[in-house]
């Protein structure tokens, strides 16, 4: 399987499940991710049922101004548990995917999508950002530096 299909998966999918959370979609969003978080075994179920509430309780206890903050660092811990599942079980991964789909299709508009803001101030300073890809240099050609 893909290594860059699978991360970009558990990172979109770690990102639906932190914008779903203090949303309707929730309670679409917790049972899904219990059940594929639990594998079919009750007490990783149960792990998975206080880990969620866990999330949605520091989501929905933050200012709502203050919540993209939040959900972006508490997207890098879900990316993580998701790598792992798909590590440890890699069927899950087409699991996974569907429930992303089905989230992001419930999401509102506004939570479908996120902004990245980059700045350089230092003078020569160059500035670059991606989400949920890849940024590749090139060196010049005569000189050997970055473009």
């Amino acid at each position: 399987m893909d290594l860059g299909w699978l991360a970009q998966l558990g990172t979109t999918g770690a990102l639906v499940l932190v914008q779903a959370a203090a949303t309707d979609v929730w309670q679409v969003a917790r049972p899904g991710f219990t059940r594929l978080l639990g594998r079919g075994d009750r007490e990783r179920e149960a792990v998975a049922e206080r880990r969620l509430d866990a999330l949605a309780a520091e989501v929905e206890q933050t200012l709502p101004a203050e919540r993209d903050e939040v959900r972006l660092r508490l997207l890098s811990v879900w990316q993580t548990r998701l790598a792992d599942l798909m590590e440890e079980d890699p069927a899950a991964a087409d699991a996974l995917q569907v429930l992303r789909d089905e989230l992001l299709a419930r999401l509102p508009a506004p939570h479908q999508q996120w902004v990245l803001n980059i700045t350089a101030s230092a003078a020569g300073a160059t500035a670059q950002g991606v989400m949920f890809g890849s940024i590749i240099n090139h060196p010049s050609p005569g000189n050997g530096s970055p473009r």
